[in-house]
């Protein structure tokens, strides 16, 4: 398996990627191909984005990215989207591809890493069993504009 910093002209591959994932279980989504490009054309074409790309033999087979802040203590990094292919779920792929992000991110100084996900074992539970900690302090709120 071969680690490759996201690139925007392979976010047709991604945005692919993107919608088998999280228009299945746990999620259930309703992603098409135009507004997956256009979320992920969003975030690699920021300024402060990092991602790397998860390969074997030429198949993508998982995405990181997010973006950089600066905080009053350092560089956070807020992971905005992470997937693995199906069929590479479970085999160590998100793993390797979660360290291998960190590793970048520790060589250009960041000292935070955080995330929004589901609650539920095989979302919340698996960010914990690699040392995330759920916020006692934090919570997310939203509100429905539509309405």
């Amino acid at each position: 398996m071969t680690f490759e910093d996201m690139d925007i002209a392979d976010v047709r591959a991604y945005a692919e990627l993107f919608v088998s994932v999280f228009n299945s279980p746990p999620w259930n989504d309703r992603w098409t191909l135009l507004t997956a490009k256009l979320r992920l054309g969003e975030l690699i074409t920021a300024g402060t984005f990092v991602g790397k790309a998860a390969y074997e033999d030429g198949q993508l087979l998982g995405i990181i990215l997010g973006q950089k802040e600066h905080f009053y203590d350092g560089i956070h990094f807020q992971i905005q989207e992470f997937c693995v292919r199906p069929e590479y779920q479970q085999s160590g792929c998100g793993s390797r591809l979660l360290s291998a992000l960190k590793e970048e991110l520790n060589a250009i100084g960041v000292v935070n890493v955080y995330l929004i996900t589901q609650r539920g074992e095989s979302t919340e539970g698996w960010y914990k069993r690699r040392g995330f900690t759920t916020s006692d302090k934090m919570i997310v709120m939203s509100e429905d504009l539509t309405k």
